[in-house]
């Protein structure tokens, strides 16, 4: 299954705002963080990819940082249908069910024990450096995440105990920071990440919600994980090359560009693409023309918002191309 593209955006985003300078090493395979398309989707096989490139030489503690520098934003029906959940123990089941749709890698779940409950989340992989970094992140942003959720919902923040699935820091230093973040109740060794709070809280009713609105938006929800399931009949090599131009916004990267970017010389990438009779040119063309119709279905953009969305330096550019794949002009279509 893919993963949205945003715990690729909140990882850059927060590499940038913690200090470190993450846009060259994006460049160097074709990525700018800023045309990256946030309705996208990709690969986890991709992400781990452009994680090894703008994670190297970065410590695993960095991630206490970067995680800080998550937000809310972004989360669409997953968020919405949060908010309108009838209570706490609803909108945890919630992200649960739905844990596809977030920045998260691993496996979110509840435990409870003597009056208590926990949201527990196991990283992926603890047994890297790069596993412990992104794990850092995670976990750092779902606690970052459970705050900013409290305060949109109109609700106090319940006390928590946390307890983290790294050793604790020798450096008393370098604890500080951490239980100046987590809390002075922090505890280190763990098997999981683990969020500990009074069993009450699971009953505490959200003011905002709406049966109407979480119907909605859990149909929204069910539809983005039918998304990111995927087309599994496309080849292996056809898919990597469709997930990585699918997270750019604007103008594509040229063919160069997408074999550095999967570390596979432009030659053989064209050579494996005509053995399964694909080309660089229409997987390209495909994924402008399934953009185009997803933009449009919105009908919140102006066609001449559309162009420069997918590329275009000029509106007629865009418009001779969809009259060329669907046989009738963008205006045409809206009607």
């Amino acid at each position: 299954m893919k993963r949205s593209i945003l715990g690729l955006m909140y990882l850059i985003q927060g590499m940038r705002k913690a200090g470190i300078d993450v846009d060259p090493k994006l460049q160097s395979i074709g990525l700018r963080a800023d045309a990256l398309d946030p309705s996208s989707i990709i690969h986890p096989g991709l992400e781990w990819d452009v994680l090894k490139v703008i994670g190297q030489d970065v410590a695993p503690e960095k991630g206490l940082f970067i995680g800080q520098h998550y937000a809310l934003a972004g989360y669409g029906p997953l968020l919405m249908l949060l908010v309108s959940s009838e209570n706490i123990r609803t909108a945890l089941k919630q992200g649960i069910r739905y844990q596809a749709l977030t920045h998260l890698t691993g496996v979110l779940s509840l435990k409870y024990k003597a009056q208590k409950v926990a949201l527990c989340y196991a990283p992926e992989d603890l047994n890297s450096k790069l596993g412990l970094l992104r794990a850092q992140c995670e976990i750092s942003g779902t606690y970052k995440f459970i705050q900013d959720l409290y305060k949109m919902m109109g609700l106090s923040i319940p006390r928590m105990h946390i307890e983290l699935p790294f050793a604790q820091p020798e450096n008393q230093q370098a604890l500080d920071i951490y239980q100046e973040y987590y809390g002075a109740e922090l505890q280190f060794a763990a098997e999981s990440a683990e969020f500990w709070f009074d069993d009450a809280v699971l009953d505490v009713q959200i003011p905002s919600a709406d049966k109407m609105t979480f119907n909605l938006y859990e149909s929204k929800c069910i539809a983005e994980l039918e998304r990111l399931k995927g087309d599994e009949s496309v080849p292996a090599l056809v898919q990597r090359v469709q997930d990585y131009l699918e997270l750019q916004e604007g103008g594509m990267p040229s063919m160069a560009e997408t074999a550095q970017a999967l570390q596979i010389p432009e030659r053989t990438l064209r050579h494996q693409l005509q053995q399964v009779q694909s080309s660089y040119k229409q997987i390209r063309e495909q994924l402008i023309k399934d953009k185009a119709l997803r933009l449009m279905e919105y009908k919140e953009y102006s066609i001449e918002m559309i162009a420069e969305l997918l590329g275009y330096s000029e509106p007629a550019a865009f418009n001779h191309a969809f009259k060329r794949w669907f046989g009738h002009s963008p205006r045409q279509y809206f009607k």
